[in-house]
């Protein structure tokens, strides 16, 4: 749900360039910090998580579309899981899910769901050492502070898309009712000239509620599943100690 589907040209310049140089800068330490032998051992399972997150973006659920990012972050840990974000993100732009210019933004935005989702998952197995509630509250929380964090990306172009509304360029984006007229202050066919983030909050937050419950139920299942095949990949005996 916190995944940004706007074409090139959308949001301002200095929004999308901040997003590359931030995932430059965290890819850059990233690579110093982590073992090249953790790397290699771990790549396989890095490049099917990406694959998994990938499939899940192209299953759409009302509106909603499953990116399994927190099952994803719970498998590979933070480091990782920020470099499987860049991968899928790179390829869901070519296949037309937002624009080049995002990559770097949405980047960001499935690495707080995926590194969230694995610290609050920790968190609710030792409070509870039931893996279904843990995952499934792990996966709730970090899609909802996504969510937010997407909405406010987004809202920080606000002066932006109203200057592309002014200059006729397009009339609705992502759920901003950008042509819809007002009789009292309008004349026919004459769109509004402000963004009303109320509005798309008033959208994506129930739509996102839904598809945080779906989704935590099914990451939860898979959990489970996983535990049942390869609990090591949990890793919750580390947790014992």
């Amino acid at each position: 749900m916190s995944h940004i589907h706007l074409p090139d040209g959308v949001l301002p310049v200095w929004l999308w360039v901040l997003g590359f140089i931030v995932v430059i800068l965290i890819w850059m330490i990233l690579l110093r910090m982590m073992k090249k032998e953790e790397l290699t051992r771990r790549f396989p399972l890095l490049g099917m998580m990406a694959a998994v997150m990938v499939l899940g973006a192209s299953v759409h659920i009302l509106a909603y579309h499953v990116n399994l990012t927190v099952i994803s972050g719970i498998l590979l840990g933070p480091s990782l899981i920020f470099l499987a974000t860049l991968v899928v993100n790179g390829i869901l732009a070519l296949f037309g899910h937002g624009g080049i210019t995002v990559i770097g933004l949405n980047t960001l935005m499935f690495s707080i769901e995926g590194v969230l989702g694995y610290f609050f998952f920790h968190l609710f197995w030792r409070l509870f050492r039931r893996l279904s509630l843990a995952v499934f509250l792990a996966t709730f929380l970090a899609l909802a502070v996504s969510t937010l964090s997407m909405i406010g990306v987004v809202s920080l172009g606000t002066s932006h898309y109203e200057e592309l509304i002014h200059q006729g360029k397009g009339k609705r984006i992502i759920g901003f009712e950008f042509g819809k007229e007002k009789e009292s202050h309008h004349q026919e066919g004459e769109p509004e000239k402000e963004v009303n983030l109320k509005r798309f909050m008033a959208i994506i937050l129930p739509v996102g509620f839904i598809g945080w419950v779906l989704e935590g139920i099914i990451t939860a299942l898979i959990a489970r599943y996983i535990h049942l095949l390869r609990p090591d990949l949990l890793r919750l005996n580390e947790e014992s100690r």
